[in-house]
């Protein structure tokens, strides 16, 4: 018999909480150690919600040589590491729709062998996204706590949530 104070999740889903900019960027890190060339991974929230930060933390675990920043008024930031890989960073917001997105390529960023995408803002670009990806939603809960939800759409995905314990 469960409890009304159990939280039931699927294997597909973890919710964590975050303390602080630099607890959400260690979490990013976790996850971008994980991340592999054909990954996309979806950042949605609220302004100030924590997605730069936690792309941040990504960029970090990825080992991009490069200054992980907002690519708010670029629209794309590529980060490059030793072995040729990529990690393309796009920020939807200044986007209308899908058709907006084909304007900074987007189809090509996702078809790119040797890359992984990250996406802020994704809703405004999800005609566009695959239907297997990692979905984390951030909620601001605080000055400095966040509550991070991540979800896995597909078997490589939820590999990603399995191992993210592991790291």
């Amino acid at each position: 018999m469960s409890n009304a104070n159990d939280i039931i999740l699927s294997v597909s889903v973890i919710e964590i909480a975050t303390h602080g900019p630099a607890q959400t960027r260690a979490l990013g890190a976790r996850l971008g150690k994980l991340i592999q060339p054909g990954d996309v991974v979806c950042l949605a929230g609220e302004l100030a919600a924590g997605k730069t930060t936690l792309a941040i933390g990504i960029g970090a675990g990825w080992g991009a040589l490069e200054i992980v920043n907002s690519p708010t008024f670029v629209l794309v930031n590529e980060y490059s590491r030793p072995g040729g890989d990529r990690l393309y960073h796009v920020d939807a917001y200044r986007l209308r729709d899908a058709v907006d997105a084909e304007t900074i390529a987007l189809p090509d960023l996702l078809n790119d062998p040797q890359a992984a995408l990250l996406v802020e803002w994704p809703e405004r670009v999800l005609p566009l996204l695959p239907s297997e990806r990692l979905w984390i939603a951030l909620c601001w809960m605080g000055d400095e706590t966040r509550q991070v939800r991540v979800e896995a759409a597909g078997e490589r995905y939820e590999q990603i949530l399995r191992s993210m314990g592991d790291t």
